[in-house]
């Protein structure tokens, strides 16, 4: 018997395989309210949303719809807050505090959104899929992953000549 055997335990990571990075086409499957521990205090529980999203069309070697999880706070409204972050892109601007409480998580559910992902470490080690931002998916658009077209390199800037390099050295020896 290897080493291994002996010794170790295989672990899958959960029921969910890891997405290569991209941006898929999701539906909303739930919000749910949950709690985790404080960053400052592990010992003190906070309010946080479960946000999770399921592709479309996209699946995995076992024919299951990829998943992908976002923790949110439960505050809207900071520029930096996940949540104001994860809404402002879901809608395409800044809401009201009055659009934001009239907002219908039916109606976020019935919508297809364009998700990007990248893979991830967690804190834990296992391989992840993490939520880099959530857009609403355009018209017609198919159900699968979308490609994505990698940025041109960056232009180099033009070498300008020393204006000095076609003065002769007076000090040259000749």
């Amino acid at each position: 018997m290897s080493f291994f055997a002996q010794n170790a335990t295989f672990s899958t990571g959960g029921d969910f395989e890891v997405a290569d990075a991209g941006v898929y086409i999701c539906r909303l499957k739930e919000v749910e309210p949950t709690k985790q521990p404080s960053f400052d205090d592990p010992n003190v529980q906070v309010d946080k949303f479960k946000w999770v999203f399921e592709t479309n069309d996209n699946t995995d070697t076992k024919g299951n719809p990829f998943r992908f999880v976002k923790f949110t706070g439960t505050s809207y409204g900071n520029d930096k807050a996940a949540l104001t972050i994860l809404i402002d892109g879901m809608a395409g601007r800044r809401l009201t505090s009055d659009e934001f409480a009239a907002l219908n998580l039916d109606n976020l559910k019935r919508a297809n959104w364009r998700v990007m992902v990248d893979e991830g470490v967690s804190g834990k080690g296992n391989a992840i899929n993490k939520i880099l931002s959530v857009k609403p998916s355009k018209s017609g658009e198919p159900g699968g992953m979308v490609a994505v077209k990698p940025l041109p390199p960056a232009p180099k800037p033009p070498v300008e000549e020393d204006p000095l390099s076609s003065l002769e050295d007076p000090f040259a020896t000749g």
